[in-house]
């Protein structure tokens, strides 16, 4: 199925968070320690979504199939530590597609829009997380080309 993907509007923002905040509620069951979510999450994220919009250090791209948003990336260019021989890398905050939507090829149009949108900005690295948890996109990314190259860890501070 290929789908229609394109830079989110005005008008696609609250669906685009209604989207990711079904993966930013998936994570914090996971372990709401690393992902505890506010209770006003919504309204932070529509505020947020809506003041990076037209950054052009911020990506907000939607999947729409027959005019419904069935699919939303953000991603964001990220400054490095100076150590590195690369100053930015491109970071994919958040990736989501609907349930009725999963398993056609979604997902992969929303990456290859990244990687293109990463790539024209001049970064040489496209970077995302994945929760241990959530075997089957670790799976989907790695069929992308992903590399794993860390194991985030946590421990609770007093």
């Amino acid at each position: 199925m290929k789908s229609d993907i394109r830079r989110a509007l005005a008008t696609d923002v609250e669906e685009l968070v209604d989207l990711c905040l079904m993966v930013e509620r998936q994570h914090e069951a996971y372990l709401p320690l690393r992902w505890g979510l506010r209770t006003d999450i919504r309204q932070r994220f529509l505020y947020w979504a809506n003041a990076n919009l037209n950054s052009p250090d911020w990506l907000f791209a939607v999947a729409v199939d027959n005019g419904q948003t069935v699919g939303a990336a953000v991603a964001a260019i990220t400054p490095e530590i100076p150590i590195y021989a690369y100053e930015r890398y491109a970071f994919i905050h958040d990736l989501a597609v609907a349930a009725s939507h999963r398993r056609r090829g979604i997902a992969t149009q929303l990456l290859t829009y990244c990687r293109q949108w990463a790539t024209q900005t001049g970064v040489n690295q496209l970077r995302l997380l994945v929760a241990d948890q959530n075997s089957p996109a670790a799976a989907a990314f790695v069929r992308f080309g992903f590399k794993t190259t860390c194991h985030e860890m946590i421990v609770p501070l007093p």
